[in-house]
């Protein structure tokens, strides 16, 4: 019976050998073909190419023994070799529709070269040889429509001027994925030697950056740490580790803290964040409370989707939401960067128009979704593949890694580019910075520091101040009014007022002293508004009304007395009484929101008790303005 079966076998590969339609009638030549591909099943690659060279010396005009050799090649991932065999198929049967996919192949060989002329040219006779239903039809389309952009769009060459980081930095084969705090002092990316590891490099007092190290022996391991995100502030850092830590997935996303000069143990960031699938490439926002980060997992658009979750005021993070069809297509979408003016979106992709490969894309936030995303350009963007940007907070900046192939390994470098204006974000950011500290003895303090709108009462950020520094770091964007806040437990809230509606600021160091809770505690109330000559509240005052009502709804034992002032603009007689109106005009918002006022007092003391020189705007500004103080 084995017997029969054999025979049987033998004779239906006999039938199926001599009913394929060969290129090659040299017998010789099918015989090495056919025990090539048997080989081919079996895995032994190199025994069926020496089979296929054979083949081909027998008879050179074998177009089914090249596509073989190709296909070998390609495993080898030889792709000058590769490209070779289907040239010559193309030269030996140019006409011939069975081989159209090798006029598809050449193409795109020359697409991921650059050769955009070429490829249209390859890609458009394999249109004209294949059918509407060619394997790799819609491929090819894409391909001439990305070949027909690149085109156009390297007439629009900018001028990045992009140049490397000093060999202090790119001291290794391979770096990538950089990036930097606010004050661009920190430099934090992915080293690759036999694992990946996590490397800092900071500036010193000349601006010089100085030789990388690793970032905390908390951090690395002998597995690998990949792509992280830090906040704004240097004290937030998010990362990728797919082996070594116990997780949910192939890759998960851990945060670690910065207290002091001391990274936290990192802490898996749980189900919340992490599924099953592969997590990476985090991006946080500038106060470290919005996450976007990377995911194939399942219900996406494409094969790797840019997800987004949000900070909740309990310290848990909402489920992540899929950025959408404005930003995810049904190729991959990844490497996000989010500026820290919260409303550019930098990201790579391949399944959009562009010069080949990875492109880096951005776009803007709407009110619903995303704008349209625009190309960041040439030459950037190139053939090759473009996986990640980061943008400084003034937009003038740019930081990327750039990867050559060098014989048979890869080197990645980093970059420095000059954003030219007419790409730099709208809203440009800066940042202020400072100190959380006790007024009574200097010592540093733990508070929540917040930046408001004070237009709409938006929350804008939220950081914490360093226990142990008590440092703290704020970025601050065009267009906008805002009012900073700090807030410690048993302690006065403390506030300052940034205009930032017509200019930016430069970085600024505001040292935020806090008074203890206590009787005779004074604080100035730097965000309450009136008009001209007026004692009516603007709605901007609200912000901080609500601050004081928040506190006396916490603190049911403390009494206050509110106190008005205003410059030396104008007759005694008028000051006065306008300084009484202004602070009744506190009183009253605060008893018609509930604080009762057997437990307020108000007082107006004129053009008294002067805080700065009346002989400057600015000085009679700090002069007019409402005093809080905690009275028995």
């Amino acid at each position: 019976m084995k017997f029969c079966l054999a025979f049987i076998i033998i004779l239906v590969s006999a039938a199926f050998v001599q009913g394929q339609t060969l290129t090659s009638k040299n017998k010789k030549a099918i015989k090495y073909y056919n025990e090539a591909r048997t080989l081919m099943g079996a895995r032994s690659f190199d025994k069926a190419f020496t089979k296929l060279e054979q083949a081909l010396q027998k008879d050179p005009n074998f177009a089914e023994a090249y596509l073989k050799q190709a296909t070998i090649y390609r495993i080898r991932k030889q792709d000058s070799l590769q490209n070779n065999c289907y040239l010559e198929v193309i030269k030996r049967y140019p006409q011939a529709t069975r081989f159209a996919s090798a006029w598809y192949y050449v193409g795109e060989y020359t697409f991921k070269h650059g050769e955009y002329e070429t490829t249209k040219n390859y890609l458009q006779t394999y249109q004209t040889l294949t059918n509407q239903k060619g394997k790799y039809l819609q491929k090819a389309k894409l391909m001439l429509a990305n070949c027909d952009f690149a085109m156009e769009y390297k007439t629009h060459k900018f001028e990045f001027n992009p140049r490397p980081l000093p060999p202090t930095v790119n001291k290794f084969k391979q770096q990538y994925f950089p990036v930097l705090t606010a004050d661009q002092k920190t430099l934090i990316f992915v080293r690759r030697q036999d694992n990946e590891d996590l490397m800092v490099s900071t500036k010193n007092e000349a601006g010089r950056w100085q030789a990388p190290v690793s970032i905390s022996e908390h951090i690395n391991t002998t597995f690998n740490e990949g792509t992280c995100s830090i906040s704004a502030d240097g004290r937030k850092l998010v990362f990728t580790s797919c082996m070594g830590r116990k997780g949910y997935g192939s890759c998960d996303l851990y945060e670690s803290i910065k207290v002091g000069d001391v990274w936290s143990k990192p802490k898996n960031m749980g189900k919340s964040i992490n599924s099953t699938a592969w997590d990476s490439q985090p991006a946080l926002s500038a106060d470290g409370r919005t996450l976007y980060f990377v995911s194939n997992r399942k219900g996406g658009y494409g094969r790797r989707d840019i997800y987004v979750s949000f900070l909740n005021d309990n310290g848990t993070w909402t489920t992540p939401e899929n950025a959408g069809v404005d930003i995810n297509t049904p190729y991959d979408d990844i490497s996000p960067f989010i500026h820290p003016n919260g409303q550019r979106l930098y990201f790579a992709t391949d399944g959009r128009l562009g010069f080949g490969g990875f492109d880096i894309y951005f776009a803007e936030k709407q009110e619903e979704g995303w704008s349209k995303p625009i190309n960041f350009g040439y030459p950037i963007n190139t053939h090759n593949d473009e996986v990640s940007m980061f943008i400084s907070s003034d937009g003038r900046k740019g930081y990327y890694s750039h990867e050559e192939k060098q014989g048979e390994s890869f080197v990645s470098t980093l970059y420095e580019i000059d954003v030219p204006a007419s790409m730099q974000v709208e809203h440009k950011s800066t940042y202020v910075f400072g100190r959380v500290m006790d007024k009574t003895n200097k010592k540093p303090l733990k508070a929540s520091v917040s930046l408001i709108d004070l237009a709409t009462e938006t929350l804008i950020e939220k950081v914490a101040s360093d226990s142990v520094t008590g440092n703290y770091l704020i970025v601050l964007t065009q267009g906008k009014t805002y009012g900073l806040f700090a807030e410690a437990e048993s302690y006065l809230f403390t506030s300052k007022n940034f205009n930032l509606t017509n200019e930016l600021l430069h970085p600024v160091e505001v040292n935020l002293l806090m008074m203890p809770l206590k009787t005779g505690a004074k604080m100035v109330l730097n965000n309450i508004f009136f008009g001209y000559n007026s004692y009516e509240l603007t709605p901007a005052s609200e912000t901080e009304l609500n601050k004081v009502i928040m506190l006396l709804k916490a603190n049911p034992n403390i009494n206050i007395k509110i106190t008005g002032y205003t410059d030396n603009v104008g007759s005694a007689a008028f000051n006065l009484k306008l300084s009484s109106q202004r602070s009744k005009a506190v009183f009253d918002y605060l008893s018609n929101n509930g604080v009762p006022t057997k437990r307020m007092a108000y007082i107006g003391l004129g053009a008294t008790q002067f805080v700065a020189n009346n002989s400057t705007e600015q000085g009679r500004a700090l002069n007019r303005r409402i005093e809080f103080e905690v009275v028995e």
